[in-house]
């Protein structure tokens, strides 16, 4: 299950790149999933633990991945990782709730870059807890009505 928290939240890791490019493991590049993360978000192909192939910028290692990718990675490597969705743009939304499936995954919003718009499809029908009030938001449309009334500040 995915939990958010609407809001800055001062525990949220916002220095992804920092953090991944001083703790990620190479072990990790051989999974199929972290390999599905970065052809989705930086449609790149992992060549091997150092070596990844990019269109745009040809041969690169990991910590030249996008902040969204690593954001990923750690999400789904790291357990009880904790970041701000700021760090993500849409191309992450549907992986974020393909790991939400798997497992459970806390973190905070503080802006308006992501709206999952496919939440509540056939393919992603777990709902994502909201923080700060115990709710259960089961579609986009109950997500962004949420995003808007705590992120936004449009809370009475």
């Amino acid at each position: 299950m995915l939990s958010i928290f609407f809001g800055y939240d001062e525990d949220a890791v916002l220095s992804v790149d920092t953090y991944f490019n001083n703790t990620y493991d190479e072990a990790w590049l051989d999974d199929p999933f972290v390999r599905e993360i970065i052809r989705t978000v930086d449609g790149s192909e992992v060549q091997d633990r150092q070596c990844i192939l990019s269109d745009v910028l040809g041969q690169i290692p990991p910590e030249r991945l996008s902040g969204g990718t690593k954001a990923l990675i750690l999400m789904y490597e790291e357990e009880g990782f904790y970041t701000d969705l700021i760090v993500c743009g849409a191309n992450c939304e549907d992986l974020i709730l393909d790991m939400a499936q798997k497992k459970d995954i806390s973190c905070s919003l503080s802006g308006y870059d992501i709206s999952f718009e496919n939440l509540g499809d056939s393919e992603h029908s777990v709902p994502i807890r909201c923080e700060n009030d115990g709710s259960m938001m089961k579609t986009h449309d109950e997500f962004v009505l949420k995003m808007l009334e705590y992120a936004g500040g449009l809370r009475t």
